[in-house]
């Protein structure tokens, strides 16, 4: 390593090569040359904050005239106590007063002609010096005299910076790609020297107080700096970008310096120069933004310190940050201008905050933030539609997310209502003159709202009581709809399918479900027939035609039910797509305490009195009946279920939807696990329904055409995969054998009539491949079944239980003479290996 004295004469040598600094004199005489928006300053000022501009503070103390190298730096070092700084405590940043235009044109050029006679090998130079030299200061303790002579070759660099990029292009000679070039190499020095600056406050050997004010001031001049690189017309820059990230990141360091002491101070002056920034509409207006990540970055490494050292001034600064989206009400065609920079302003605040939630994920901080941004959306400015209140609906949602209880259940509350208000305007006056803003909130921010609560909670209890929520949403929604003209209902049911098969995607449904859930999905699947949103189920096709958002098309009741069986299916593709996840967590729709399927009171509660739809009306029941009977394939006709009413006709349309949905989505694998095991068949959902007991005929009828119409959907896509190869024909593989198992253990229920389909289906899949005849998992499940015990509903029916175990044992038979016709050798070395002392007394009967 290199000793003191030598890196004390390296960087004196360093220092004494630099060029001579620029002129600037009488600078506090100066016209800011920057055309800053009025309208964004004016709000700026409204809310107590200087302009980034044209406020009230100086530059730090006397820049000099002339002069060369480290002599210059040597005067200067003499007076650096009494240098001033720019007001810490108050809001002012760098600018000039104003006094002559001409005095201030003539500043100008006089910086520009400095500037333009550094040539580039120079400001090569510069920036290479300035690296060296904090690269010494981060391995040697230097003597405290160069140390302040870099210190003041820093802080004249730093203030250089402020002037150059607010010089407009026009007031440059130079123009084109040579102005750039000067400017991406003049940055490239000041990003170096902000590095230093930096360095240089980690080598302080000053006492407590003179080293506050080496903070204090160094503080002012990278704000300063930082303010300026906003305003600039080169912010676009990268290294722009990457000098205003090394400013901020210098002031987060003096944020946690001297055990967070300047916290007040330094939250004080970040203030405007986080609202400078929000001021300007090209800030981070699209996806990336490299000064919004330093700022957001800035501000969480600071609230994140600060708030086990200075809480109340962290509070004071989020406050006052929120309290900015405040706006007025009162504006005339005059100040429409004024009005469009403050919602620029507001919008990228209301942006911060949320990204600034996000980050820290700090429950007080939400409970500071939601309500200012809940009561602006029910009783302020954003009462009304607007960009104002499309961005701060994303907000609220994007706090409810984070899973604190109490800003969770505020928020869905708070969307709840306002999706169910846009609900109950269809039909009247207002509906016809709705605005756009009115119609993307309907369409696309509340549901896109809901989506990301559903998305972002983690809990088992909020993801649950979410769930509930929403499939209650989905009902009134349903039920409020089902009985307008047009096509209401699938226009507002069908946004919230992404939501609900999002919250659903962790739900098992083969487990023990509530009857209030139970009855949630069925009413779910109900509207979902109704209205015609599952994804058509006899080889329908998708449409790419757009989803329509207007809310006066027209549909009759027979196309819409038709429109579900055969398709084209004219609505989004992500709800028929999400209409299949959704599948693939519900519950059968059966329950043994409340018995729909004999029972019509709950479901005729499913329709408005005197809704057109409902049990009045025969035309409707009459096309309900068609489209079951669509649904069905033709096995059972039309005219066989003029017993059944319109509303149960209904219910089993939506029963067949679902059932038929489960296989053809993913090959009928319900929710609940990688494992692919017998009871993630969904012919477990499937066969359900038959258990209910006296059943009507008619009913029965459809039940067991439901399944078979499942079951052909079944073979249809393990067909579709034979193709397939690596994982895909492991999982095809997987899903054959669950379903195989199911059906073998399926053979030993109670009901006669479930007994007998799944031996039938179990002997067709067999036929249909062959290869699960060699299936470990499903020569298990025959064995085992077999030889288990009955279970406990048969244990007092002797008669039952010989008649499966006699159909289990022919079952075997046939399953043992076929594999062995088919591979005797592979057969009976399997039954060697694994079996063969159980089947010794099998074969021997």
């Amino acid at each position: 390593g290199i000793s003191p004295p030598d890196a004390e004469k390296l960087i004196s040598l360093l220092l004494e090569q630099l060029p001579i600094s620029s002129p600037l004199f009488g600078v506090q005489s100066v016209v800011s040359s920057v055309q800053s928006s009025p309208a964004s300053l004016s709000y700026l000022q409204a809310n107590g904050i200087s302009s980034p501009v044209n406020g009230g503070g100086q530059l730090s103390g006397s820049f000099g005239g002339a002069g060369g190298g480290s002599r210059m730096m040597a005067e200067d070092a003499t007076s650096t106590s009494s240098s001033r700084v720019s007001e810490v405590n108050g809001m002012g940043s760098i600018g000039w007063k104003r006094e002559s235009n001409t005095n201030a044109e003539g500043f100008i050029r006089q910086q520009i002609a400095h500037f333009e006679e550094e040539s580039a090998e120079s400001l090569e130079m510069q920036e290479i010096a300035f690296k060296l030299i904090g690269q010494i200061l981060a391995k040697v303790s230097i003597d405290c005299k160069v140390l302040e002579q870099v210190r003041l070759a820093a802080k004249r660099q730093l203030q250089s910076s402020a002037i150059c990029l607010k010089i407009r292009k026009r007031d440059w000679t130079e123009h084109g790609q040579l102005l750039k070039d000067r400017v991406n190499a003049k940055l490239s020095v000041y990003r170096a020297v902000a590095r230093l600056k930096i360095e240089s406050l980690a080598s302080s050997d000053h006492d407590e107080k003179s080293r506050k004010k080496l903070l204090l001031e160094t503080l002012a001049l990278m704000i300063d700096a930082a303010e300026a690189c906003l305003v600039s017309v080169w912010r676009k820059l990268r290294i722009c970008e990457e000098f205003f990230g090394c400013l901020l990141s210098g002031v987060a360091n003096i944020a946690i310096s001297r055990g967070g002491q300047l916290l007040r101070v330094l939250l004080i002056r970040l203030k405007p120069l986080v609202l400078a920034a929000c001021a300007q509409a090209d800030t981070w207006g699209g996806c990336q933004g490299a000064m919004f990540e330093s700022i957001l970055k800035t501000c969480c490494e600071i609230i994140e310190f600060g708030w086990s050292k200075d809480q109340a001034s962290v509070d004071t600064f989020i406050l006052g940050l929120a309290t900015c989206i405040r706006g007025r009400n009162d504006y005339d065609d005059e100040d429409m201008k004024e009005k469009s920079a403050v919602l620029t302003v507001q919008l990228n605040v209301i942006r911060l905050l949320a990204d600034l939630s996000v980050s820290v994920k700090k429950q007080e901080v939400v409970d500071m933030i939601l309500p200012l941004f809940v009561e602006s959306v029910e009783e302020g400015e954003a009462s009304s539609p607007g960009l104002l209140r499309l961005h701060l609906l994303n907000a609220v949602a994007r706090l409810a997310s984070l899973g604190f209880e109490k800003s969770y259940r505020e928020t869905v509350v708070l969307l709840t209502r306002s999706y169910l208000s846009k609900l109950s305007n269809v039909g009247s006056a207002e509906s016809r003159t709705v605005t756009q803003e009115a119609t993307t909130e309907r369409v696309e921010t509340l549901p896109a709202a809901f989506l990301l609560i559903a998305s972002g909670l983690s809990g088992n209890k909020l993801r649950s009581d979410y769930r509930h929520r929403l499939l209650s949403l989905c009902s009134e929604v349903g039920l409020a709809s089902e009985s307008k003209s047009g096509r209401s209902g699938a226009d507002f049911l069908g946004p919230l399918m992404p939501a609900v098969a999002e919250i659903c995607s962790d739900f098992d449904p083969t487990i023990n479900v509530e009857p209030s859930l139970l009855k949630l999905f069925r009413n779910l699947w109900f509207y979902i027939a109704l209205f015609g949103l599952a994804p058509p189920i006899q080889e329908g096709r998708l449409s790419d035609k757009p989803a329509s958002t207007s809310l006066d098309g027209v549909g009759s009741m027979s196309t819409i039910a038709l429109q579900a069986v055969h398709g084209p299916y004219l609505w989004n593709t992500q709800w028929a797509s999400a209409i299949q996840l959704i599948a693939q967590a519900t519950p059968p729709l059966v329950v043994s305490s409340v018995k729909w399927l004999e029972d019509e009171f709950e479901l005729n509660a499913l329709h408005n009195p005197g809704s057109r739809r409902g049990i009045s009306n025969e035309k409707a029941a009459i096309t309900q009946r068609n489209a079951l009977s669509a649904a069905l394939g033709g096995r059972v006709e039309a005219g066989a279920l003029s017993t059944i009413s319109g509303v149960k006709a209904t219910y089993l349309l939506a029963v067949a939807c679902l059932e038929i949905i489960r296989f053809s989505s993913n090959g009928g694998i319900l929710n609940g696990g990688a494992e692919l095991t017998a009871c993630k068949s969904a012919f477990g959902c499937a066969l359900e329904y038959l258990k209910t007991p006296n059943l009507a005929p008619a009913i029965f009828q459809c039940l067991t055409a439901i399944i078979y119409r499942a079951f052909e959907t079944a073979l249809s896509w393990l067909d579709q995969q034979a193709s397939e190869t690596g994982e895909a024909a492991d999982i095809r593989e997987s899903t054959l054998s669950a379903h195989a198992s199911f059906l073998i253990k399926a053979m030993s229920q109670r009901e006669e009539h479930v007994r007998n389909i799944s031996v039938n289906l179990l002997v067709q899949l067999r036929d249909k491949f062959p290869q699960i005849l060699w299936n470990s998992s499903c020569m298990d499940a025959l064995l085992f079944s077999m030889n288990n015990d009955p279970s406990s509903s048969l244990v007092n029916d002797p008669a039952s239980s010989a008649m499966i175990r006699s159909l289990y044992q022919g079952v075997v038979r046939d399953w043992i003479i076929l594999s062995l016709s088919y591979a005797p050798c592979t057969s009976q070395g399997l039954l060697q290996v694994s079996y063969f002392a159980p089947w010794i007394s099998l074969l021997a009967v």
